[in-house]
């Protein structure tokens, strides 16, 4: 009787424990409705959440931002940023396209240290193909605050959001040919 029910454990654990390749990552890419509709395009994204980033010592104003869960074994946390560096403008700190304030400012969020490394990567990456700083904030340990009320927007509003991204620039995303 007790195997039985170790085996019934075990098995329900299995079940509900997320799988060892799955991977989250955090990013402040503007507004957070488009940065939910640019990410679930992904291939190998399994869920993306709005809500809102905190800065570790509350010094600044929270941002936008989604997280975003993957499949690492599709999908590297460098594809991510990829995306997130077609997303914003680096060269805007106080806001993206027509939405302005340090709450639609890009930021970096890196989760671990691997993510940190690949974030720095990225970001000298851009100053190297722009010849300046970017504008856009790097934040280590911040805090992410889920706004269920947020998600899915672009797609229970599809013509709302539509007029809403085309006329604030930036959309859609232009596609990029991997080899």
């Amino acid at each position: 009787m007790t195997d039985n029910v170790s085996k019934f454990i075990y098995l329900l654990l299995l079940f509900i424990a997320p799988p060892l390749w799955a991977d989250s990552a955090v990013l402040a890419a503007g507004d957070m409705w488009r940065a939910e509709a640019a990410f679930e395009a992904m291939a190998g994204v399994s869920r993306v959440e709005t809500g809102y980033a905190n800065p570790p010592d509350g010094s600044e104003e929270r941002r936008q931002a989604v997280r975003v869960h993957f499949d690492n074994r599709r999908l590297g946390y460098g594809d991510l940023l990829g995306r997130f560096w077609q997303l914003v403008d680096g060269d805007d700190g106080e806001g993206q396209y027509c939405n302005r304030g340090k709450t639609f400012a890009p930021a970096l969020l890196p989760q671990s240290d691997y993510q940190w490394r690949l974030a720095e990567a990225s970001l000298a990456r851009w100053r190297a193909l722009h010849g300046r700083e970017s504008r856009v904030s790097f934040w280590s340990q911040s805090q992410f605050t889920p706004a269920p009320e947020m998600e899915d927007w672009a797609s229970r509003h599809p013509w709302r959001f539509g007029v809403y991204a085309r006329r604030c620039g930036g959309w859609p995303l232009p596609e990029v040919n991997r080899p």
